[in-house]
């Protein structure tokens, strides 16, 4: 073999076997970085809720009727004991059909036969009442004389009394008829006629703005029938039902932070939670034990409305001065919590113990220190002593103070509607700032 077809297959050998070691050396695995950070940190209950009205009164109609027409809107102010809503009147006649029409006429007609019965009943016993009367007289003058026996008067007597207490009970059965025929002839009376008395005033129970106009508009009511809400705009509280189980860490005083309604960002305290749980069926149709919880706003709530949604943020627990990391760092571990911690250009597994956490992070206690690089969202590539490299690298901080600083931008702002057209954007750039590296070290 020439000496050069030795040096062409060592070359070939050298470059297979380069490209076989190539081949096999193990990859860096790209991975995001975070750096134990402390500040502050809260752990909050978020639901959502209901701003209302503390004191709400429904205005009802006090009797059965016609009501007139409410003239009254939403937003007009009303006085106590002076403001007139709308009147109530008596109801018109109702329409009769064919059929019910004969039949009262019937009545009607057999009233005035008892009519014209009780009159002749009470002319034949008025004719018996003079005739006794007559007789007694003569008893009375002839008994003088002695020309009729005391007997004879006695009996005179009683018959007058007696046919007069006839005349009497005839009178009542005539009154009796005459009231039963003013009683049929008021059913034929025609549909739509007006039955007369007079009208019911609805006035305000309390001082105060409309919210609701319930009933507007003319026609028949029944006593009780919801007409109206009144209340005090201005006097706003928050409902929120919470589960069972998030209840029994919330207590009286508690700060809240009021959102998610379309204005800027509000602070209230928790006023109570009920002691009384009811049952309420999620979405997915699960029972649920919830517990509504009432809170009160610091301030006016300006143009939050009653029936307003809001998202509320209850601050269960809170710290200024923690050891943290995100949430997405923390995996389990059998019963233990476990991060990918960067030693030497290598991911090291370290159990860590975490005492509070929210949404977002988690409060350190011991397994890590302050300036610690630990690997985020570790993926199934990631084991114990695997070589890593960086992808991206996040210095400090955490979602809640990225969510914090949008909210105060929010909040701080004086006038939005100023701001409107100014083409100013309120949401922090992100990109505005250039993002720091973490130093890599290899072995």
């Amino acid at each position: 073999m020439s000496q050069s077809r030795m040096i062409f297959w060592g070359t070939l050998a050298a470059l297979l076997a380069m490209m076989a070691i190539w081949a096999l050396w193990p990859r860096l695995v790209p991975v995001d970085l975070i750096e134990v950070s402390s500040g502050p940190m809260e752990v909050t209950v978020s639901e959502e809720g209901e701003a209302r009205v503390r004191d709400l009164f429904v205005v009802s109609a006090p009797a059965g009727g016609q009501l007139s027409r409410i003239e009254m809107k939403a937003g007009d102010c009303v006085q106590a004991d002076t403001t007139v809503i709308a009147s109530i009147y008596p109801m018109a006649t109702p329409t009769i059909d064919a059929r019910s029409a004969a039949q009262l006429q019937a009545a009607a007609g057999s009233a005035r036969a008892a009519v014209s019965a009780a009159e002749a009943d009470l002319n034949r016993r008025r004719a018996d009442e003079t005739r006794a009367e007559g007789d007694m007289d003569r008893a009375r003058t002839l008994s003088v004389t002695g020309t009729v026996s005391q007997q004879a008067l006695e009996r005179a007597e009683t018959e007058y009394q007696t046919l007069s207490a006839a005349t009497l009970q005839a009178r009542a059965a005539l009154d009796l008829a005459r009231h039963e025929l003013q009683r049929a002839e008021a059913a034929l009376m025609p549909a739509g006629a007006s039955t007369g008395g007079g009208s019911v005033s609805v006035v305000a129970p309390v001082t105060g703005v409309i919210l609701r106009v319930i009933r507007d508009s003319e026609g028949p009511v029944s006593m009780g029938t919801p007409l109206l809400e009144i209340g005090d705009p201005d006097d706003i509280e928050i409902i929120v039902d919470l589960l069972s189980e998030d209840a029994v860490s919330i207590s009286p005083s508690d700060v809240v932070r009021i959102r998610g309604w379309g204005g800027a960002t509000l602070t209230g305290r928790v006023r109570i939670v009920e002691p009384y749980a009811f049952t309420k069926v999620s979405a997915l149709g699960i029972e649920e034990q919830r517990v509504n919880v009432l809170i009160d706003l610091d301030g006016s709530g300006r143009r939050l409305g009653h029936g307003f949604r809001v998202r509320t943020d209850i601050v269960v627990w809170s710290a200024p001065d923690v050891a943290r990391v995100p949430m997405t760092a923390l995996f389990k571990s059998g019963s233990d919590w476990t991060v990918y911690r960067l030693e030497r250009g290598r991911a090291r597994l370290a159990k860590v113990q975490v005492d509070h956490m929210n949404g977002h992070s988690a409060e350190i206690l011991t397994g890590l220190d302050q300036g610690d690089l630990v690997i985020e969202h570790p993926s199934r590539n990631i084991a114990d002593g695997i070589r890593v490299k960086q992808r991206s690298f996040r210095k400090g901080g955490t979602l809640d103070e990225i969510s914090g600083a949008t909210v105060g931008i929010v909040s701080d702002s004086k006038d939005i509607t100023a701001c409107a057209g100014s083409g100013s954007n309120l949401r922090p750039s992100r990109a505005s700032e250039a993002v720091p590296r973490a130093p890599m070290t290899s072995e």
